[in-house]
């Protein structure tokens, strides 16, 4: 199961432009992120580039783009054969550099002194509810509605209602074309109400962010 931009957008953090910007391949900087579907002219995201761009988002409220920049090239060039979700990197209190935090435990600077040891951070779990620089909340990447849940081994990670395998798009679908929760509830046993309505607000950011046009 693969994520369209609103979708990959309203999950991560990052806006719909941002992406666009992220994986653009310029003269100077090259692909920020490239996303693992893409088929131009569509792109999808894979659940380990939502979990890989999370991190970026994370790193980008407290860094440049340029050191961001970095630690994706770090990365690229020193573990060229796993996903960029595979890695632990934090930045550092002041925005000054990020360290990566390697299988072993240790903290190793990916920015300003890339190679050399870093400072010992206390980790976030990169997967609960944050805020990021601009004040937006992304939500819980298992849980980002109420009753819907995202498990990588039930339809490839895509938003699902909870304990079963529909695709919240299905239910926020019926919902909006009119039918209420009580009906979709009847026609779905396992689906209840309020499954009914986190689906409906999952679905309402992903409009949102399809429609927003923030600055990259």
């Amino acid at each position: 199961m693969s994520y369209a931009p609103p979708l990959a957008a309203t999950l991560t953090g990052a806006s719909v432009r941002q992406l666009a910007y992220w994986r653009r391949n310029t003269p100077t900087h090259g692909v920020l992120f490239a996303p693992e579907h893409e088929t131009r002219p569509r792109v999808f995201y894979s659940y380990q580039d939502i979990v890989a761009l999370r991190m970026f988002v994370q790193l980008r409220g407290h860094l440049s783009l340029q050191k961001v920049r970095k630690v994706a090239s770090y990365l690229l060039k020193h573990y060229p054969d796993t996903h960029l979700a595979s890695h632990s990197v934090r930045a550092v209190p002041g925005g000054r550099t990020a360290v990566w935090v390697s299988p072993d435990g240790e903290y190793v600077d990916v920015v300003e002194r890339p190679g050399q040891g870093g400072l010992k951070l206390v980790m976030d779990d990169i997967f609960r509810s944050f805020t990021t620089g601009t004040g937006q909340r992304v939500p819980d990447l298992a849980e980002p509605a109420q009753g819907v849940t995202i498990d990588p081994a039930v339809r490839g990670g895509f938003p699902v209602i909870e304990g079963t395998r529909i695709p919240f798009t299905v239910v926020a679908g019926l919902y909006a074309d009119g039918m209420t929760s009580g009906e979709i509830a009847e026609l779905y046993p396992a689906v209840t109400e309020a499954d009914v309505v986190g689906a409906a607000q999952l679905a309402e950011l992903v409009a949102e962010n399809a429609h927003v046009k923030a600055a990259a």
